[in-house]
């Protein structure tokens, strides 16, 4: 059974909460200061190797994080795929640098992307898919039609957009954080992580 013990080392949490305050920004801000920068480089196949290589690494994240392993056969294969994908990531790497300069393009691209994907499956973790559906909508939808009816233009848009996307990572990975800051308490299973911990729901017994 759940069971409601006090909350030691509150500090702790509002440290989480500004450390996954400052990945969520980093998630959304500084991957667009980085876009930006791959964008005004003056060599074209050197922009398109840069934002492959952030596509690459989303792709690999997605199929490590999703991919089927029931079974010898699907293991392999799973591991055989992630392989390629690894080695087409650091192939584009090195064709992409130019000079020794070259390289904080493709080793930025990949540490912003391994950020925003921490951040993603922290919200997945804690909102769940419905929640982080129900979030989107109800971001999407008055910005859908403020730029309907020409309210706001395009730049707006992106800005509310960027800054919706911002909230969602953020509240989708601090939540449980938040939760025991402002209340003290919080739902605890048998292995005394709270709800959206590593753990939580792990092996249901039914005593969780």
């Amino acid at each position: 059974m759940k069971k409601e013990t006090p909350v030691k080392g509150n500090n702790k949490n509002w440290g989480m909460i500004g450390i996954n305050l400052a990945l969520s920004l980093i998630s959304v801000y500084l991957f667009e200061f980085w876009f930006k920068e791959v964008i005004a480089l003056e060599n074209m196949v050197q922009k398109v190797e840069n934002i492959a290589i952030v596509i690459l690494t989303a792709v690999t994240y997605f199929i490590a994080k999703t991919y089927y392993i029931k079974g010898v056969a699907n293991t392999a294969k799973k591991i055989l795929i992630l392989l390629g994908l690894s080695a087409s990531i650091l192939g584009l790497m090195l064709l992409s640098v130019k000079v020794p300069a070259d390289a904080i393009y493709p080793f930025s691209g990949v540490l912003l992307v391994s950020i925003a994907f921490y951040m993603l499956s922290l919200s997945a973790g804690t909102l769940n898919t419905i929640g982080i559906v129900g979030l989107a909508l109800i971001f999407a939808i008055p910005i859908t039609f403020l730029k309907w009816f020409n309210t706001i233009g395009w730049d707006m848009t992106i800005e509310l957009t960027q800054f919706s996307i911002f909230i969602i990572l953020f509240l989708g990975g601090t939540w449980s954080q938040i939760r025991s800051a402002m209340h003290g308490i919080r739902g605890v299973n048998s292995t005394e992580s709270g709800i959206g911990d590593e753990g939580d729901g792990d092996g249901d017994t039914g005593n969780e």
